[in-house]
């Protein structure tokens, strides 16, 4: 019910006003009347109302200061001034009160009826908005946690475009980051064996891994200010700021507790990746790679509990020598090119003895004699030559006369290699490949990435990559956005899906990202795109 009063000075209006015109049927509800503003304001100081009914002309207090004195309490309430024919002026002055409405005396009952009626609706519809926000709010409240995730896992794959930005979301989302703290990240990766996540409901999964997040979280917080959320499937990011003395043994510390919380039996892998130290927000999607590298080039600190680190690089020289070796070499054992690897691995050796002194020869003999078992460690065959088995390698590595001898070995080794590759090849891979482009397919609108795919297929990363290359034509970064694109497409072609909508269904987190994305695959951008595209669906 809405409060309202009637003001006015003549008795015989206010209760002819009250009793013969029917307020209830406007789901109104008539507190009192007065017969001057001062009375009538005394008794609104204690009783909020929402539509004041007033003369304009009244003793001690007129009808215009009575509104203006109500509205300063109550902005919302609304307000119908009584006017005789002959107060033109109290009028104009009334309408800079915001007055709803205003009628003559005398009074018509139909008149009041329409007057009253377009009041109710006003307020009807001021109310339903409330009421929509209220819910919106509500709502709003209830999808912090999931904002606040989807929010993080932006700042681990995107680029800051807007800092300002950046900054009223972590403000909105009480995220204790800033530009000025130094910040460590923890990649967490949980594995379980495949029939135990198969015989596990959807139910037992999602609280086993709210489980997992909320274990990392409190064990983090223990050792300085954390943020851990759950960035795609199996895999945990903690954001930390800790005390830079001291950190390294710290941030293992930490590493070994979750260790052996989380693998709670047997069938349960855990791989833990440490960043590098990273200052200031806008710097933790590096240091997220940085984690995530150091699990994915399996830099072991502790192989009893696989916690990983990011290799110290001496210069960039060596960093650089490392990945032009990887990236040719990789390609052409997967190839099996016995002639091509024995040239380049010929001219990578000469490049070693001539460039680097001989500390940095020895670390990078021995890259390059482990290179090849990042491609063969997963490869299922019954004998995976030297390669089973690292420690032996080693010794042989070690148990060399001179440099030309451990030259000699990588040679031998390289060619047992690609013998094996070549074996490999004249097996069906296409299988195997439809398999991951079928995965694709089903879950492209998740996060997964290549060392996702690598693990659901039993390959390294790298094998797959190649082998994905082989027999499509196409690396898995540009299937995956291509199939991405396409889907995108088909949604927009609906023009009741929004864009940041269609965004989040295809896997992307970051609409302007998503944009750009669009725009370099297809030559215009999604709503260039839509509005091309809407027209001609409906012909």
């Amino acid at each position: 019910m809405y409060r309202a009063i009637i003001v006015d000075d003549e008795e015989l209006v206010s209760k002819g006003l009250r009793k013969h015109f029917d307020w209830q049927s406007f789901n109104i509800d008539i507190l009192g009347d007065f017969p001057d503003g001062q009375k009538a304001f005394d008794f609104v100081r204690e009783n909020p109302i929402d539509l004041l009914v007033t003369d304009v002309r009244m003793p001690y207090m007129d009808g215009i200061t009575l509104a203006k004195n109500v509205r300063e309490l109550y902005p919302e309430t609304k307000v119908i001034f009584v006017s005789g024919y002959d107060d033109v002026t109290y009028l104009k002055k009334a309408l800079k009160v915001e007055a709803v409405d205003y009628i003559l005396k005398s009074i018509d009952l139909e008149e009041l009826k329409e007057t009253v009626s377009r009041v109710v609706k006003i307020m009807d519809a001021e109310n339903k908005r409330k009421k929509s926000f209220a819910d919106m709010e509500k709502l709003l409240n209830q999808s912090i946690p999931l904002l606040q995730e989807r929010f993080l896992i932006t700042l681990i794959k995107d680029d800051i475009e807007n800092t300002y930005n950046v900054r009223d979301q972590m403000e909105f989302f009480n995220i204790p980051l800033n530009e000025d703290d130094d910040y460590f990240v923890l990649v967490v990766k949980v594995h379980s064996n495949y029939s135990t996540m198969n015989a596990m409901t959807e139910r037992e999964r999602q609280l086993r891994s709210l489980e997992i997040q909320t274990a990392c979280s409190e064990l983090a917080a223990q050792y300085g200010k954390a943020i851990c959320f759950n960035s795609m499937r199996s895999e945990y990011v903690i954001i930390l700021s800790v005390q830079a003395l001291g950190y390294e043994e710290t941030l293992l510390k930490l590493a070994e507790e979750l260790q052996k919380q989380l693998k709670d039996n047997s069938d349960t892998h855990i791989a833990i990746g440490i960043s590098d130290r990273y200052k200031g927000y806008r710097n933790i999607k590096n240091a997220y790679k940085n984690a995530s590298n150091a699990i994915s080039k399996n830099y072991v600190l502790d192989n009893s509990l696989a916690i990983s680190v990011e290799k110290y690089e001496v210069d960039d020289s060596i960093k650089e020598f490392k990945e032009k070796a990887e990236k040719k070499l990789i390609e052409l054992l997967s190839h099996g090119d016995t002639q091509q690897v024995s040239q380049v691995l010929a001219e990578l050796l000469d490049d070693i003895n001539s460039r680097f002194k001989e500390e940095d020869q020895q670390n990078l003999l021995i890259f390059l004699l482990l290179l090849p078992g990042n491609l063969i460690t997963d490869v299922k065959v019954k004998k995976k030559s030297q390669y089973s088995n690292h420690r032996e390698i080693l010794e042989q590595f070690l148990c060399c006369a001179d440099f030309q001898e451990q030259c000699e070995l990588i040679h031998r080794l390289y060619t047992e290699v690609v013998m094996l590759m070549k074996s490999l090849s004249k097996t069906p891979s296409n299988a195997l490949i439809d398999q991951v482009r079928r995965t694709i397919e089903e879950r492209y609108m998740e996060q997964i990435d290549i060392n996702t795919l690598a693990e659901e297929a039993y390959l390294t990363p790298t094998y797959l990559c190649v082998l994905f290359k082989q027999v499509t034509g196409s690396t898995i970064n540009d299937y995956l956005t291509l199939t991405r694109v396409e889907k995108a497409k088909k949604l927009l072609t609906d023009p009741r899906i929004k864009l940041y909508d269609i965004c989040y269904k295809v896997g992307y987190l970051s609409p302007s990202y998503f944009s750009r994305l669009f725009k370099k695959y297809v030559g215009i951008t999604p709503s260039e795109y839509r509005a091309m595209a809407i027209p001609s669906s409906e012909e």
